[in-house]
């Protein structure tokens, strides 16, 4: 997956676009810069990539994930992941990389979140949260959370990825 920015991201956007690349599987990033939508997808199939990130900015924070389709054209996805509060891996005192990353959900509200991220991000779902390797751990106590781990640790590695709603743009969203 490429990973990019909106255009004039905030900073902490651009931080949360190279920490993804550390804790997702065969992730890219590349700066937007003054690249059209054309240019990332393109760019995106050169690398060998199917699917565009892009990391929108509000008032300097990362709020959105929206996606898109690579293929002999691009195409916008019907998703989008709105964040709340993101703590970077740096906010943390972290710096580590995940490899064979697979999501685990603790909860059905979390299960929903983790069938949707699964399609958009191509990871596997786990039964059981496993005593080795890096884990996106999505908990919904009171809002739905990801958390990158590299486990047995059970602590989070960052970032960590509030998520305010997600769903389809042209249907119903489903709130965190």
């Amino acid at each position: 997956m490429l990973i990019s920015t909106s255009r004039r991201p905030g900073h902490r956007t651009r931080i949360l676009c190279r920490e993804l690349t550390r804790v997702l599987p065969n992730a890219t990033y590349v700066p937007r810069g003054a690249k059209t939508i054309s240019k990332l997808a393109s760019l995106a199939s050169s690398l060998g990539h199917d699917r565009v990130m892009v990391v929108n900015s509000l008032a300097g924070r990362p709020r959105e994930l929206r996606f898109l389709a690579v293929g002999q054209g691009w195409r916008w996805l019907d998703a989008r992941v709105e964040l709340g509060e993101v703590k970077l891996q740096r906010d943390l005192g972290q710096k580590a990389k995940l490899e064979g990353t697979k999501l685990y959900a603790e909860s059905q509200k979390a299960r929903n979140l983790a069938n949707f991220l699964s399609e958009l991000l191509n990871l596997p779902i786990l039964g059981e949260l496993p005593n080795a390797g890096g884990v996106v751990l999505i908990t919904s106590d009171d809002e739905l959370q990801l958390q990158f781990q590299l486990r047995p640790s059970s602590e989070a590695i960052g970032p960590v990825l509030q998520i305010a709603s997600f769903g389809r743009l042209h249907g119903e969203s489903e709130a965190g």
